[in-house]
């Protein structure tokens, strides 16, 4: 028998349960007919290796103190990764919406999500984890460059970690060159892996 101060707990446990067995695609797809976000957003972290493999990163890591993920979507990883404070931007407040409700679900445990407009939002604080995936091969590289230097030096602790992606795939509207993009600041960078359509995950470390 549940005690009756356990009863929110226990009933969002049981609410997102039913979101995950009856089929994540499903649910997404009720929520994005509700909330009328971008139908790309429905997809799977299921169906997203690399998305998976950063979340695995970023667990594996000895400082998780503060995360930041600038476009968060719908929150599947930002959701996952075990960090005292977590903060979730995007610029469609529509699926930061959807994102506010299935972070309910879990309990709405500690995190923050806002509207963010890159690169015309200014970001404050200082983070272990700034993630930036899914989304810039819309941002011109100059622009992107910039403001990942701005990032690194200003906005990162120490010993911490940037991560992008970058993909080699003419349909997108910029196929971004991680040389050029780290190439003035004192950054180690390596690979995390290879995707589909050509992406490869980049971790820039201080």
């Amino acid at each position: 028998m549940h005690k009756p101060g356990n009863r929110k707990y226990n009933m969002s446990d049981k609410l997102y349960a039913l979101f995950s067995n009856y089929g994540v695609r499903v649910w997404k797809g009720l929520l994005q007919k509700i909330y009328h976000f971008d139908k790309w957003h429905v997809v799977s972290l299921r169906q997203r290796k690399y998305a998976r493999d950063i979340i695995e990163f970023c667990n594996e890591r000895h400082n998780r103190g503060s995360f930041v993920e600038i476009g968060s979507g719908l929150g599947d990883i930002i959701r996952n990764v075990q960090y005292t404070a977590r903060y979730g931007f995007d610029s469609d407040e529509r699926v930061l919406r959807a994102a506010s409700f299935l972070n309910t679900l879990r309990g709405g445990n500690k995190i923050v999500l806002s509207p963010f407009h890159f690169p015309d939002s200014r970001l404050s604080g200082h983070f272990d984890l700034i993630l930036m995936v899914n989304w810039i091969h819309h941002i011109e590289p100059a622009v992107l460059k910039a403001n990942l230097e701005e990032y690194f030096n200003f906005h990162l602790k120490q010993e911490g970690a940037i991560i992008i992606d970058t993909v080699q795939d003419k349909e997108y509207r910029y196929n971004h060159d991680i040389t050029y993009l780290t190439g003035d600041i004192k950054a180690s960078v390596s690979k995390l892996g290879n995707y589909e359509r050509q992406r490869e995950i980049w971790i820039i470390k201080k």
